[in-house]
């Protein structure tokens, strides 16, 4: 499963997280958004975003995944194990303690011209606090955009 996730922090909004998870094909498997009245500095709520997604990938019973970011600094530090006491660090640690029951996990930096659903999907919950999950049929909006994904694939 290939897992995408963003997160956008604003001042005086809070932080909304964006998940997708999708099939070999392109195909749209779940997603979720959630927005939160706090506010984060944005390296903290874009590894939240990846423990929150790590979660429910193993809550949903997925053994091999791959997680794309387009937080280079998050990545980077979840492939070199980078450790530290700082709550950045703490969340790490919660993330590989997640990551240690699954079969595989391949850590990805992507341009966030590749991570458009998931920033998507990290700025819809505008409007209300809380989660929003979807199994395979996403918002209109946000499906456009993984049909469109999907044809540039092909």
């Amino acid at each position: 499963m290939k897992l995408n996730v963003d997160a956008g922090v604003k001042e005086g909004w809070g932080m909304g997280i964006g998940l997708i998870c999708r099939g070999s094909e392109g195909e749209v498997v779940w997603g979720m958004a959630e927005h939160r009245t706090e506010e984060m500095e944005p390296r903290l709520a874009e590894t939240w975003a990846i423990l929150e997604e790590v979660k429910e990938a193993r809550r949903r019973g997925h053994t091999c995944i791959i997680i794309e970011s387009d937080c280079k600094t998050v990545i980077e530090a979840m492939k070199t194990k980078e450790r530290g006491n700082s709550d950045f660090h703490l969340l790490l640690d919660d993330i590989l303690y997640f990551c240690s029951n699954f079969d595989s996990v391949v850590w990805s930096f992507v341009s966030i011209k590749l991570n458009v659903v998931a920033h998507e999907l990290a700025h819809l919950g505008s409007s209300a606090v809380g989660w929003q999950i979807w199994d395979s049929s996403l918002p209109e909006h946000v499906m456009s955009l993984v049909i469109r994904d999907i044809n540039e694939m092909r």
